[in-house]
């Protein structure tokens, strides 16, 4: 029996890193897309947004997003805890929302991210 080529492996390792990164990044991609979506939705169904609205609030929201995004990158390059970034938001959202917003950490906890797993596991409760 021959014995594995370590350059192939590491090819191989390489090609399948790669595959991961691009599809993490088309996964982002479409979870702003399908936010974005259901946010003018919403916005038609509930406030009866038009072409108009929904048009400038698309540009908000991806203007945002992008805003944010780069802060956080921005942030982490100096801080892995982007404190900043988690301050920004906070308060961006109390002022947008109110004082009853739950602070970033309990947001982004895992337990409270959205997971298909976690509503298949309630409606077979």
């Amino acid at each position: 029996m021959s014995k594995p080529n370590t350059y192939v492996q590491l090819l191989q390792a390489q090609k399948a890193i790669q595959q991961l990164q691009h599809d993490n990044h088309v996964i982002k991609g479409f979870t702003v897309q399908q936010c974005l979506d259901v946010a003018l939705i919403a916005l038609h169904n509930e406030f009866h947004f038009g072409p108009k609205m929904t048009a400038r609030f698309e540009s908000a929201f991806l203007d945002t997003f992008m805003a944010y995004a780069q802060m956080c990158v921005d942030d982490a390059a100096d801080d892995p805890e982007i404190v900043y970034t988690k301050e920004k938001m906070d308060r961006a959202l109390r002022a947008a929302c109110g004082e009853n917003i739950r602070p970033f950490e309990e947001r982004y906890a895992v337990e409270n991210l959205y997971f298909r797993e976690k509503l298949k596991e309630k409606s077979h409760e």
